[in-house]
């Protein structure tokens, strides 16, 4: 790495080369919540011929997602009422008790309702940003009558997340600048497995002794 360029990280104690106006998404505000709440899913499709089931239940990864925001100013501003639905794909796995290899998938959506008091002065430009976390905090398999007596089973999810709701305006900024980012060094391959593994020292063989552990 060329030490006379300036590179990403850790601030140097060079000063900057201008000062640059850049187009950027600004939060203006943000809140965080945590949301706790029993799902309830039926017409799920079970593994056939099976009498007993097994189910497990998780969050299919990088599915969180938000729909339908909303800014609604009060009493014409600074402050504004942000709704915004949160959601993500639960993978209900519903496995025959006596043979695991005779299972079933279903990918059903989970979503909580945010309304939430942010601030907000320009809402008719201004964006609603959510970051969230879901997590699959217990499963079950439930029976339920109908009207008709036959039982249903329903599985029952218990879904719990970490959202955090924000408020945005693009806009244009002065920041200190150090020029344009310069061309990254050259990728460092991983090489050979064999000589990856002839670069590594010898494991111990043996468990230490006790006069090794006094020593540390």
């Amino acid at each position: 790495m060329d030490k006379t360029k300036i590179w990403p990280g850790r601030l140097s104690c060079q000063e900057p080369t201008e000062i640059a106006c850049i187009w950027v998404k600004k939060i203006y505000d943000a809140c965080s919540q945590k949301e706790c709440e029993e799902f309830f899913f039926e017409d799920l499709n079970f593994p056939s011929g099976a009498e007993d089931f097994t189910v497990e239940c998780s969050i299919k990864p990088c599915s969180e997602t938000f729909y339908d925001w909303t800014i609604e100013p009060i009493d014409e501003g600074p402050l504004g009422i942000v709704r915004v639905r949160v959601c993500a794909v639960l993978q209900i796995t519903i496995r025959d008790a006596e043979d695991s290899s005779n299972y079933t998938v279903n990918c059903e959506e989970v979503c909580f309702l945010k309304e939430v008091i942010l601030y907000a002065p320009d809402p008719i430009h201004m964006q609603v940003l959510v970051e969230s976390i879901f997590e699959s905090l217990t499963c079950s398999i439930v029976e339920e009558n109908n009207l008709s007596e036959v039982s249903c089973p329903v599985v029952v999810a218990t879904i719990g997340a970490f959202i955090v709701v924000k408020t945005a305006l693009k806009v244009q900024l002065l920041v200190p600048a150090f020029g344009f980012c310069p061309v990254p060094p050259e990728c460092e391959e991983l090489g050979d497995v064999c000589e990856q593994f002839l670069e590594r020292p010898f494991p111990p063989f043996f468990p230490p002794q006790l006069t090794d552990l006094d020593n540390d």
